[in-house]
């Protein structure tokens, strides 16, 4: 069974120079009141920072109207539409900021990441390759580059990405699994096995964690083991909406000469047995 695991992202905050710059090629004169435009951003701010989302996306539109080339405005409307998971009219945000600034690390990072939210992966790559290659502390847009690296199935690049996001944090706990995951994939079982017992060490409550543990242990036959990290898992998930887990924890008891426990756990979800006599 493949489970794909979680990205990871991180929000991120537009640089104070990048808020008062104008796009290339544009002057003052095309700006309405700038003045006013500001006072507007710093509404928008204020009321993001209050959690009033719809309050703060009303005044970064305004901001906007006032002046079209405030770079921080657009930053701030797309944020906003981002937590409201309004993922194409954040997409559309970050994309203005990308062209007024094309420098700035934080639109490519933040456009990378909403398209990898929305599954695009193919034209997620170049903004967060952009992001990585800008400032290589960016764990975030390394972590998003390499899932999305892996559900293109470039599983070497994806762990490339993955280890460039751990030098920054190495106890992110679904870093370190969707690394792990890489690994694995890789044909690298070992290798995932030690990337998921120092996750497991640091967050032993962590279902994703087990669970791919337990896949891991799994695909080189080591059963006794797989057993204890599928049981960890169910005892995390106990009603778990794909129970196909389930019918690898039972697989693994027959290997051991559990039958009973085996047949205990295709009782659970009699769907699973597939054919086999559970009696």
């Amino acid at each position: 069974m493949t489970r794909l695991a979680r990205l990871v992202f991180c929000a991120l905050a537009l640089s104070a120079a990048s808020a008062g710059l104008l796009a290339p090629g544009s002057s003052a004169a095309q700006d309405r009141a700038p003045e006013q435009a500001a006072a507007a951003y710093r509404r928008a701010v204020s009321h993001r920072r209050a959690g009033q989302l719809e309050e703060a996306a009303a005044a970064a539109e305004e901001a906007i109207r006032l002046r079209p080339s405030h770079a921080a405005a657009h930053f701030t409307l797309g944020a906003v539409r981002r937590q409201q998971n309004r993922l194409e009219d954040a997409l559309v945000a970050f994309r203005r900021v990308a062209e007024l600034e094309p420098q700035s690390q934080e639109a490519q990072a933040m456009l990378g990441a909403v398209l990898a939210r929305l599954n695009r992966c193919e034209e997620a790559l170049v903004p967060l390759q952009r992001a990585g290659a800008r400032s290589a502390r960016d764990a975030a847009s390394w972590g998003n580059l390499g899932a999305c690296l892996r559900r293109l199935r470039r599983v070497e690049e994806a762990i490339h990405a993955y280890e460039q996001a751990l030098v920054q944090i190495p106890d992110e706990p679904d870093l370190l699994n969707n690394y792990a995951v890489a690994l694995r994939q890789a044909g690298r079982p070992e290798e995932a096995i030690a990337a998921l017992e120092g996750a497991m060490a640091r967050h032993p409550d962590s279902p994703d964690v087990h669970l791919n543990l337990a896949i891991a242990y799994r695909s080189i036959q080591r059963y006794p083991e797989a057993s204890r990290e599928y049981e960890a898992w169910y005892r995390l998930v106990p009603a778990p909406s794909d129970p196909g887990p389930l019918f690898d924890l039972g697989f693994c008891y027959e290997q051991t000469n559990r039958r009973d426990d085996a047949v205990r756990i295709y009782r659970v979800y009699p769907g699973l047995v597939s054919g086999r006599d559970a009696q």
